[in-house]
């Protein structure tokens, strides 16, 4: 059973980085390649991605799909996906597409329309990540649930119905910047695709944001897959209570190794996105090192063997699985 797995690498978070210390941010324009050519082409020389995924730009000459495809042609990539921008402004402090307001909410619809638009133009006809970050909400007594829930379910559907060739990815992320946000872990996002219904929406599962939530990737692949709905993954390590977007791997072994498992067990041929924020380590190398790691859980993989690996699972001995691990990754 061979790995049919792509890697790709989030953009935005590859050229300047800045956090609330930091407005600034870390990176030097003046020495750092910040422009989105630039950062292309720094991508493609690392020599270990197939794609991208793009943040919508709202105007100017990135925002053209015909001029996007051009660049990404001539660096040998494609777009594994593209996120819509309805969390980093500030009308969409109060939610977006789950926004009380009936006007901020047909805004955001229409927005993640153009991105459908924009997308499917795009060579490979990339998926749409709809990562919701302002949707949820921060006290107590301060939102209608079930009027929120509603909302989500309607707009997903009304997405999906706008173009069924463009695939929809809900991404689960259990706080940040709201204090709780609606879509929490990677069950809430297929308890909302379960409900809207359509065949072309489904499950970015975020490594970190499974951490942080203090739960276990390989079984959110596993309940995603069983649906058929594991559409993306998007990957980084943390220490458990942020959402610390650390190089993957940098921490964990593992659990890391049995995510390629689950990975192959279901056969997954889609992308997995390097999603960091290398504040002030090197981006390019950080994403390299990211994706060096990976391909090293996914040749462990065959060392132990895919079938002893089902076995030694089913026997459910870890002292057995230490040393299986232990043994591929170290020697005898």
């Amino acid at each position: 059973m061979p790995s049919k797995i792509r890697y790709s690498a989030i953009v935005g978070s590859l050229g300047q980085t800045s956090d609330r210390f930091m407005r600034c941010g870390y990176k030097d324009p003046e020495l750092d390649k910040v422009e989105f050519p630039d950062v292309i082409a720094s991508l493609e020389e690392l020599g270990v991605l197939a794609g991208v995924d793009l943040y919508q730009a709202p105007d100017g000459p990135y925002s053209d799909a015909d001029t996007v495809n051009e660049i990404l042609e001539k660096h040998h990539l494609t777009a594994s996906s593209v996120l819509p921008q309805v969390f980093g402004d500030r009308k969409w402090k109060y939610g977006s597409l789950t926004a009380a307001d009936p006007q901020t909410r047909k805004e955001a619809l229409e927005l993640c329309k153009r991105n459908i638009d924009f997308n499917s133009k795009l060579i490979g006809t990339p998926s749409v990540n709809l990562w919701l970050g302002q949707d949820g909400f921060d006290y107590p007594l301060q939102t209608d649930y079930s009027a929120q829930w509603g909302w989500i379910v309607e707009a997903v559907r009304e997405l999906a119905d706008y173009n069924p060739d463009v695939k929809l990815t809900l991404e689960g992320k259990i706080r940040e910047p709201r204090n709780r946000c609606l879509i929490d872990t990677t069950m809430t996002a297929l308890l909302v695709c379960e409900e809207v219904g359509r065949p072309n929406v489904g499950v970015a599962i975020d490594t970190g944001h499974v951490f942080m939530a203090q739960q276990n990737v390989a079984q959110n692949i596993e309940v995603a897959a069983r649906h058929g709905r594991l559409f993306m993954m998007h990957s980084n390590d943390n220490y458990n209570t942020w959402d610390d977007d650390m190089i993957t791997g940098s921490l964990r072994l593992t659990e890391f190794i049995e995510m390629f498992y689950a990975l192959r067990k279901f056969d997954y041929d889609g992308f997995i996105s390097v999603d960091i924020f290398p504040y002030r380590e090197d981006s390019y190398e950080a994403t390299r090192q990211s994706v060096l790691n990976m391909k090293k859980y996914d040749e462990t993989i065959d060392k132990i063997g895919f079938d002893r690996l089902t076995e030694l699972i089913q026997e459910g001995n870890p002292n057995r699985m230490t040393q299986a691990v232990r043994e591929a990754v170290f020697g005898k």
